[in-house]
């Protein structure tokens, strides 16, 4: 049986995401180097947060791994490495959650 894809629904759950995220979430495109496993990586950072941030890279890695980053993090958008947990993977990058 063929499975359909509710265009709708994701939609609404992204838009649900929206409302209930702690911090403004902006996008972007920036160079990016980070560490994992002790060994440096290079991707894009696509979008940012205080609390986290998407990095595209075709680097392969685990749901709950430490990392390293290397970003635009300070007020004047100074480069700031913050360290942080790889919350979600898919097929461009995944997503880091920051330690506070």
């Amino acid at each position: 049986m063929p499975q359909h894809h509710d265009e709708g629904g994701r939609r609404l759950r992204r838009s649900q995401n929206r409302k209930t995220r702690r911090h403004v979430r902006v996008s972007c495109s920036e160079d990016t180097h980070f560490a994992a496993n002790r060994r440096l990586f290079e991707g894009r950072i696509k979008n940012l947060s205080a609390g986290g941030t998407y990095i595209q890279s075709k680097a392969q890695f685990l749901v709950g791994q430490d990392i390293v980053v290397a970003g635009p993090f300070g007020n004047d958008r100074s480069e700031i490495k913050r360290r942080g947990k790889i919350v979600r993977l898919d097929a461009n990058g995944f997503a880091v959650e920051f330690n506070f």
